[in-house]
């Protein structure tokens, strides 16, 4: 947070009458305005501010997450039509010849099952 002093011009009360005045802000919360005429200062309270500050820290915690993936997908949508095809391609390659040896697998696995219920199908009989 950046402190920053400015210069304005006010109606002061105490002066009644417009003057110069120094308001001092911490970050973007004012912290206090005093009147270069007569000195005149009103501060905001330091408890309040601490209130202000970790209320305004909390909601920007929580809503990080949702702010980075909002930057990142609109990070992703302006570069992927720049992305080679392969990159999309060749992992979705990979996951279908996966699937291809998994579903063999599968074939061959219970073509092997009911062989083997046929087998001890054909013992019980021949024990009968």
């Amino acid at each position: 947070m950046k402190d920053e002093v400015t210069k304005i011009t006010l109606y002061c009360i105490n002066c009644n009458e417009e003057t110069p005045h120094t308001v001092q802000y911490i970050g973007e919360y004012l912290r206090s305005v005093s009147c270069d005429n007569c000195s005149k200062k009103i501060e905001i309270d330091r408890r309040h501010l601490r209130t202000v500050f970790a209320e305004d820290f909390i909601d920007r915690i929580l809503s990080k997450p949702h702010r980075m993936t909002e930057d990142m997908k609109k990070a992703l949508a302006t570069l992927t039509p720049f992305f080679p095809k392969r990159l999309f391609r060749e992992p979705l390659q990979v996951f279908r010849e996966i699937y291809e040896i998994l579903k063999k697998d599968d074939e061959t696995n219970s073509d092997n099952d009911s062989d083997k219920e046929n087998d001890k199908i054909e013992n019980d009989d021949k024990n009968s």
